[in-house]
């Protein structure tokens, strides 16, 4: 497509209409509602990028949605760092970055259908020499100019995401994603539901268990560092 308002609420309105099916992928050279996690947009101007969006279903219950957008940041980083052969890290939870900035940000949502839970994977990747907006300045960047290898990245994201959507409970891109992990041993805040919970604390890596901490914080002990999906707040 050229242009949609954005290819996750494309791909959902099919949904709706009962037209998409397991696979179906949108990709849109640009988008004039592009968004992100908690209601951020994300810049999606024509040749600016890739943008898009796939489908699958999955029997996994909702609050296990979360390992949709770590197991896709981990494939789209490596994806990546393959066709580019520059190094990828991970922001927790769902942010790529090289050593410049940001290039990519993931935004899955569910939908409950009378097939079962659908999952919308939404992914969008910064390419070609691009003049951000003074306020992004210094905090996005790009993976640069693909020449034409566009399509063999989102191949690659494709299939291990379909790979994946075939045994969502298979676990092992978790150790991608920890070596990834760019705010292992750095002081982060943490904010869950808007509010501080945390500040200053180390991040101690990525647990899999989706917020279990590394020790009391009771009894005059300090509190302890705190695991990416702690709460499943987010970090700063």
């Amino acid at each position: 497509l050229e242009v949609v308002d954005s290819t996750n609420t494309y791909l959902r309105n099919m949904l709706q209409k009962k037209c998409a099916s397991v696979g179906d992928c949108v990709i849109a050279n640009a988008q004039t509602g592009g968004r992100g996690r908690l209601g951020r947009s994300f810049l999606s101007r024509a040749d600016m990028g890739i943008f898009m969006t796939l489908l699958y279903f999955t029997d996994e219950k909702l609050e296990d949605a979360v390992n949709v957008t770590t197991a896709t940041a981990a494939f789209v980083a490596e994806s990546i760092e393959e066709v580019t052969g520059k190094r990828m890290l991970i922001k927790w939870v769902n942010d790529i970055y090289n050593e410049d900035g940001k290039v990519s940000g993931i935004l899955a949502e569910s939908v409950i259908t009378e097939k079962g839970t659908a999952i919308i994977v939404g992914i969008g990747i910064n390419t070609g020499d691009i003049d951000f907006p003074n306020e992004l300045k210094g905090i996005a960047s790009t993976v640069g100019e693909l020449d034409g290898r566009e399509n063999i990245l989102i191949a690659k994201i494709t299939d291990r995401l379909m790979d994946f959507a075939g045994n969502s409970r298979d676990r092992s891109y978790m150790k991608d994603y920890r070596e990834r992990f760019m705010l292992d041993g750095k002081p982060v805040d943490l904010y869950v539901g808007g509010l501080m919970t945390g500040a200053g604390q180390i991040a101690a890596g990525v647990a899999e268990d989706h917020g279990q901490h590394n020790g009391p914080a009771d009894q005059g002990h300090k509190p302890p560092p705190v695991t990416a999906f702690s709460l499943l707040g987010r970090f700063v």
